[in-house]
């Protein structure tokens, strides 16, 4: 998903005007990284099917012993089919504005012409459009990560003392990566814990780069065997985590080491990726990329219906504009038993 707008019902074309200075947006870390597999065209319900073989290996007969009814506990003879699904959620973007009220900003951008006829200068507009959509991507970039469907009432999680909550403000419209973790890690119900459950290394708040340091080593300890040489495994983690295990490693290098410069993102040869959006205290490692092996999916309606802005006068006799965006959004861990995680959000008792 670019950053990129198409317009409907306006002939809009101006260009960014560089001369503003506008507040940076976080923006959203996780589609730029190419963190996660978007699925579109998913109007109502999409299943994750994931299919893994058991033992096949028998000793050799003359006339093979029959897999059926043969079948063991793990799953022996058999082809093992778990679904977990995507269900897109509705929400939009949506603004109102009066374009006479930047006049006194822009002088010569001022607009000109009957005053029934007025509208803001396209350049202002491109100003005001591009903080718009940058804001849209900062809200999904912390969505993705801790959102609740039914907001934090709903999510029944013990948030870390001044960490950030799950499902707080407005999102709240589908469940997200860490609400989707603890669910499936306390549950017993076969949908929540189809594909496995996945592994918390452990639950403790990380202060120190030392204890993040730990905490990687028996996260990589726990990691399945399977999947470690797996180019798109990654470390995961908030800019706090990576900040306290970067100060920590430059202060056990050798005396006449750069301590001053930044250290490699790397853990066992594994990158370290830092991200906006993902909460306090928390790490994980596992499969994410934007490739359908990815271990996290974002299911959508139409592809680009988070690029999509209607911009139109919001009614024939008014001189109020509006900016509307419609979305339908979910995301989902696909194989929870391949995914390592620590953090000290835990399920409410």
């Amino acid at each position: 998903m670019a950053n990129t707008v198409t317009f409907l019902q306006n002939g809009y074309n101006g260009e960014v005007l560089e001369d503003l200075l506008t507040y940076t947006a976080q923006g959203n870390d996780t589609f730029k990284e190419g963190l996660i597999h978007i699925k579109s065209g998913i109007q109502y319900k999409y299943t994750l099917p994931a299919i893994k073989l058991g033992d096949i290996i028998q000793d050799n007969n003359p006339v093979p012993t029959s897999a059926l009814g043969a079948k063991g506990p793990q799953g022996e003879n058999e082809y093992q089919l778990t679904a977990r699904h995507l269900i897109p959620q509705d929400f939009m973007v949506y603004l109102e504005f009066n374009p006479r009220d930047y006049e006194k900003y822009w002088k010569f951008a001022q607009p000109e012409g009957n005053l029934v006829f007025r509208e803001l200068d396209p350049k202002i507009q491109a100003v005001m459009l591009r903080l718009l959509i940058e804001k849209k991507n900062e809200y999904i970039g912390n969505a993705i990560w801790t959102s609740c469907k039914g907001g934090s009432a709903a999510s029944g999680i013990v948030v870390p003392g001044g960490a950030t909550s799950i499902g707080g403000g407005k999102e709240k419209y589908f469940d997200g990566f860490i609400k989707r973790v603890i669910d499936n890690a306390n549950a017993t119900d076969a949908e929540t814990i189809a594909g496995g459950q996945v592994i918390i290394s452990g639950n403790t708040e990380l202060n120190t780069g030392e204890e993040v340091e730990n905490a990687m080593y028996t996260m990589w300890k726990k990691c399945p065997k399977t999947i470690r040489k797996k180019s798109d495994l990654v470390f995961l983690c908030s800019w706090d985590i990576w900040d306290y295990y970067d100060q920590y490693i430059s202060n056990k290098q050798v005396k006449y080491a750069e301590n001053g410069d930044l250290n490699r993102y790397r853990f066992k040869g594994k990158r370290i990726i830092p991200l906006v959006g993902i909460p306090e205290h928390t790490i994980i490692l596992g499969q994410f990329s934007n490739s359908m092996d990815s271990n996290l999916w974002m299911g959508v309606d139409y592809a680009n219906d988070t690029e999509i802005l209607k911009i139109d006068r919001l009614q024939s006799n008014s001189e109020l504009f509006f900016f509307q965006m419609r979305m339908k959004m979910d995301v989902n861990i696909v194989r929870p038993a391949e995914i390592v995680v620590h953090t000290a959000y835990k399920k409410e008792p």
